[in-house]
């Protein structure tokens, strides 16, 4: 059936605004404030915090982060961690402050202590060695007042992700095999959509893409993308002030053929290793990380609800995969949003994972166009209903969601593909459908 990038079946959404970078996918529907969701609060323990500024200047080799406490608790020796771009060194201490880096994580502690009281900001500074702008990532502030962190997320294995990325790929590309080259302006009022996980020019993920492959490879290296950044930059500034996603891409079309381009950049075997690093990596970073975060908030110890709330996140964003679990939760009686969810007042993995999915269900059907993309959920309640919690089957798309619930919903189309448990995978020649 060849490429599904289309209004009713690419309905990712929602705002990922992790690191006061606002990014938004790939959707028919008006994202919401970037700015406002820019500074949204982090969660940590008893505490919590919010970011109410993230930049580096590359001119001036200087970034800033402000952290507002907007805990119970003040703050006495904070621990701050941040990302920046591949290859680039964190190179500076302020005076209190030491540091040390990770691959691309620097992690700045306190040599001496410092309040931040409630509701009190704190301005901090940093430098790095890279003449580009950037947007630090997955920042964290931790501090002894915060209580106990959350003990380390646990993901799926190198072969359970690739089934799950199969799986997610037939529903956007109609193919498990991932598209790193596919780029096209789907006339979605979100520019280019771009690449396996259908970065977008208008939503502030493209962007984080190109960032990467330019921190990886320059423009005298064979990076052709490097070019279109202050075209990308004018969008993106467009789109964190209005919080608006951006259709136009005159500013990119005025500057080569973005489309070729993209895909050159990775069917070029030169230059193939660090474009596709760069999706991959952003994609982990928005899409797959935090959903194996959500999965051990809640409990959802299993590859297959892992794998569930990994397509959930790439189809619905953040704040709609939040919407879908507080949905799940008050339906199993936990009203008071108690984590981990899974054991509290003897709600099983099972029963979540059944809750969560007939409310995803239910989101899809309820729009008039995202109900064309309905049979993707039923997939993962045939799976539910077989026991496959660990991914060990093989995994086949044979089901539509009128053959797991009564209503007659419409069928998606999807072409049947079988897939094996080591990612591999292959188009059955005869199948029947069914969600048992």
């Amino acid at each position: 059936m060849g490429h599904r990038r289309n209004d009713s079946l690419w309905t990712k959404w929602g705002m990922l605004a992790w690191a006061g970078v606002a990014v938004a996918g790939c959707a028919p529907e008006a994202v919401e404030d970037a700015a406002e969701l820019g500074r949204a609060e982090r969660e940590l323990a008893v505490c919590s915090f919010a970011i109410t500024t993230n930049t580096y200047v590359g001119a001036d080799w200087w970034g800033t982060l402000v952290f507002k406490n907007t805990g119970t608790s003040a703050m006495t020796s904070p621990t701050i961690a941040f990302g920046v771009p591949s290859g680039v060194t964190c190179d500076h201490d302020e005076p209190g402050w030491t540091h040390t880096q990770s691959g691309s994580t620097c992690t700045y502690s306190r040599t001496s202590g410092l309040t931040v009281g409630v509701n009190a900001s704190y301005t901090f500074y940093y430098s790095t060695n890279s003449n580009t702008s950037f947007t630090a990532t997955n920042i964290s502030v931790s501090d002894p007042s915060c209580g106990v962190t959350e003990p380390p997320v646990t993901g799926l294995t190198a072969n359970q992700k690739k089934v799950a990325e199969a799986l997610t790929s037939i529903w956007e590309n109609d193919t498990p095999t991932l598209d790193y080259a596919y780029s096209e302006n789907i006339q979605d009022g979100r520019g280019y959509t771009n690449g396996r996980a259908g970065f977008c020019t208008g939503t502030g993920d493209a962007i984080q893409v190109i960032q990467c492959y330019n921190a990886r490879r320059s423009a005298a290296n064979g990076n052709i993308m490097a070019k279109y950044m202050p075209g990308l930059t004018t969008i993106n500034n467009r789109f964190l002030s209005t919080g608006q996603s951006q259709p136009s891409t005159s500013e990119l079309d005025v500057i080569g053929n973005w489309t070729a381009d993209w895909a050159t950049s990775y069917n070029n075997t030169t230059t193939r290793a660090d474009f596709k690093a760069c999706q991959d990596q952003v994609s982990d970073q928005f899409y797959y990380t935090p959903a194996m975060n959500e999965a051990n908030k809640w409990g959802a110890t299993s590859a297959l609800s892992k794998m569930a709330l990994y397509d959930a996140f790439i189809n619905h964003g953040e704040s709609g995969v939040k919407s879908l679990t507080r949905a799940t939760n008050i339906a199993l009686g936990n009203t008071g949003q108690v984590a981990p969810a899974v054991g509290y007042n003897g709600i099983t993995e099972s029963a979540w994972l059944q809750r969560f999915i007939e409310k995803r269900r239910d989101v899809l059907a309820a729009d008039s166009t995202w109900v064309d993309a309905i049979d993707r959920i039923a997939a993962y309640e045939k799976l539910r209903r077989r026991g496959n919690w660990d991914l060990s089957a093989a995994v086949r798309n044979d089901v539509r969601a009128r053959d797991c619930w009564t209503t007659t919903y419409p069928f998606s189309g999807y072409t049947v593909r079988n897939i094996n448990a080591d990612g591999t995978w292959s188009t059955p020649a005869s199948y029947t459908f069914s969600c048992n």
